[in-house]
């Protein structure tokens, strides 16, 4: 299991992601967040076996993207730059062993 918290930002929401390895893979992941859009998203597609293949890289073929993160994302958090949709896939990328644990920041500078 992997867990990872995720502070939105001027928001003041923290999302916790629980990303599970279910082996050939494929993960599902978990949320706990203050915010109603990521519990909308949780909802959708919490604990349900997710391909990472899919997820996480275009078709070879035909450049296209089949991530449902992303796509059920995109129709359920009116901000798309929420940080919450990286440490999702991230999350689920170390967990299956696509990725090793290490942590991610935005800072900004003066």
């Amino acid at each position: 299991m992997v867990n990872v918290e995720i502070t939105g930002g001027i928001c003041g929401f923290t999302t916790m992601v629980h990303a599970e390895d279910k082996t050939n893979y494929k993960a599902s992941f978990q949320l706990e967040s203050e915010c109603p859009n990521w519990k909308k998203v949780n909802d959708i597609l919490g604990g349900k076996e997710l391909n990472m293949l899919t997820e996480l890289f275009k078709d070879k073929k035909t450049g296209t993207l089949n991530s449902k993160v992303i796509d059920i994302s995109l129709k359920s958090i009116p901000h798309i730059s929420c940080p919450v949709i990286s440490g999702i896939l991230k999350a689920l990328e170390v967990s299956v062993g696509l990725a090793l644990p290490k942590d991610a920041a935005i800072t900004f500078k003066s």
